[in-house]
């Protein structure tokens, strides 16, 4: 049987925005990543890549049963609209008043009008589908221009209390002092980011993704303590490490999408991590039926699962809910 927390309260911090879209009644509760963030304390985020109803459901069952608030993310390419309802029902469904975020991200091909103008019309599609977070790739703009550009088209979404934040790559020269410098303009702009992200490659050991995660740990520490978040594919060797980083929040990679797709995702590398697995494949045939183990939505609920487990974001949700009902009662103080 699926836990039902109590979070009703948390449904006021649903944007208007998305508020909008939800159907007479809902119970579905998706939120801004700014507020997520601000009531989750030192918890990690996890963030699932989820384009199909598939997915979408098997994250959000893995969230529900782990007790944990969740990201889902629409992959590039697909209508915001339809996919910001299967969510909805989906949420309402099986993971009522359990918060979530939805984000998307949004390529900047570079600094004129016309590229400027496409991107505002298509920041302004994400904010009216219900969209709660939007990354922005700036990385083809030039680095004087970034600061300029990126409050143009952001602020529409910190107007509404909506989360953006900027996607930076670790290998560049200068990268702390230069993300540093654009959090401070925007700041000024009066745009200012909530959140970072940082694009990395999956670390191939133990090391590399300690040395990885220590930079993004002196990122965080250089901005101010602005919270941190990673994309890009992760490990298990990633995952372990997480625990002890500073990071707020990672994506999956795109583990469970792939999941569900023909090929089942790769085995993870190392004992513990086999085992982990192992253990939510019982799980899943436990909650839905042996014979369904090998469907796909299974599959990617067994990912989905495996995910939000390692990354320590398990009983989340229950303390996303207590820091956000503190918040109300003191706005409301």
């Amino acid at each position: 049987m699926l836990y039902r927390p109590v979070l009703s309260p948390v449904l006021a911090f649903r944007p208007a925005s998305a508020l909008a879209r939800l159907a007479p009644r809902s119970d579905a509760c998706p939120v801004s990543l700014t507020d997520l963030l601000a009531a989750a304390g030192g918890l990690r985020l996890p963030s699932i890549a989820a384009g199909t109803p598939d997915v979408i459901r098997a994250a959000l069952v893995a969230a529900k049963v782990l007790r944990s608030a969740v990201g889902l993310s629409i992959p590039r390419g697909l209508e915001p609209e339809p996919w910001f309802e299967t969510a909805a029902r989906s949420a309402d469904e099986i993971a009522a008043a359990l918060p979530y975020f939805l984000t998307a991200e949004v390529v900047l091909e570079g600094e004129s009008a016309i590229l400027l103008e496409r991107v505002g019309r298509e920041v302004w599609r994400l904010i009216e589908a219900g969209l709660t977070h939007v990354a922005f790739d700036v990385a083809s703009v030039a680095a004087e221009e970034r600061g300029r550009v990126l409050a143009e088209v952001a602020a529409p979404l910190a107007e509404r209390g909506l989360c953006f934040d900027c996607v930076v790559a670790p290998g560049e020269v200068g990268a702390g002092m230069r993300t540093l410098a654009l959090v401070e303009e925007l700041e000024r702009r009066g745009v200012p980011a909530a959140v970072v992200s940082v694009r990395c490659p999956a670390p191939p050991d133990a090391e590399s993704a300690r040395v990885q995660l220590g930079a993004l740990d002196r990122l965080g520490r250089a901005l101010g303590g602005l919270p941190v978040l990673r994309r890009g594919p992760v490990s298990a060797a990633l995952l372990a490490a997480l625990r002890g980083s500073g990071v707020r929040g990672c994506e999956d990679g795109g583990v469970a999408a792939r999941a569900s797709g023909e090929s089942p995702a790769p085995e993870p590398m190392g004992e513990e991590a086999a085992e982990r697995r192992a253990r939510w494949r019982d799980r899943a045939a436990a909650l839905l039926g042996a014979e369904q183990v090998e469907r796909l939505e299974a599959r990617a609920f067994v990912e989905a699962a495996e995910f939000i487990e390692a990354l320590g974001a398990e009983g989340s949700a229950p303390a996303v809910a207590r820091g956000l009902e503190r918040q109300l009662a003191q706005d409301r103080g």
